[in-house]
């Protein structure tokens, strides 16, 4: 695997390295990232240094989600998902935000745990008789596929909210009429 360094953070970032003088001081800055969503929005100021960029995580799910759930026949979507994924992770390297390794890690652990789930969701193992065993060892899993009938996972497409946006529209033309 070849990766390039690119220098991070950026000057307009004005870094410098904290010293904590306590566990609960580290502890409390910790908090304060998290509680701001490590967005510089809400007060934070990192200096980029993230083990992983959760900006390719969101593209990279993105493009799985719509590779995985759309019709095979969408090709032309299907390409574009894959173009501005790349474009995506271009940029925010581009950007100095993020260390490259950042990127390369979470589009591996996306991946890796898009396919995981998919592998699950279709192992036969888990759908059999033995389920309290599957709600043990997987519980959230479990919820998320409860309904399923059958061995493997149906990948059925629909649009959101088509039959709510139909029946809107058939009793707005009903009141049209009368």
């Amino acid at each position: 695997m070849v990766v390039t360094s690119l220098s991070v953070p950026g000057a307009h970032l004005q870094c410098k390295a904290d010293q904590f003088q306590s566990v609960e001081e580290m502890l409390w800055r910790a908090v304060e990232i998290t509680c701001g969503l490590g967005m510089s929005l809400t007060g934070v100021h990192t200096c980029g240094d993230y083990m992983f960029s959760g900006h390719t995580v969101v593209l990279t799910m993105l493009n799985f989600a719509i590779t995985e759930y759309t019709p095979s026949r969408f090709r032309l979507l299907h390409l574009a998902a894959w173009v501005m994924n790349l474009f995506g992770i271009f940029f925010i390297l581009a950007s100095h935000e993020h260390y490259s390794i950042d990127v390369v890690i979470a589009f591996i652990i996306t991946s890796r745990i898009f396919l995981y789930y998919h592998a699950l969701a279709n192992a036969r193992a888990l759908h059999s008789s033995d389920r309290l065993r599957t709600r043990e060892w997987f519980p959230l899993f479990s919820f998320v596929e409860e309904g399923i009938c059958g061995d493997i996972v149906p990948n059925e497409y629909e649009v959101p909210f088509l039959d709510y946006i139909r029946s809107r529209s058939r009793a707005s033309k009903r009141r049209i009429k009368h």
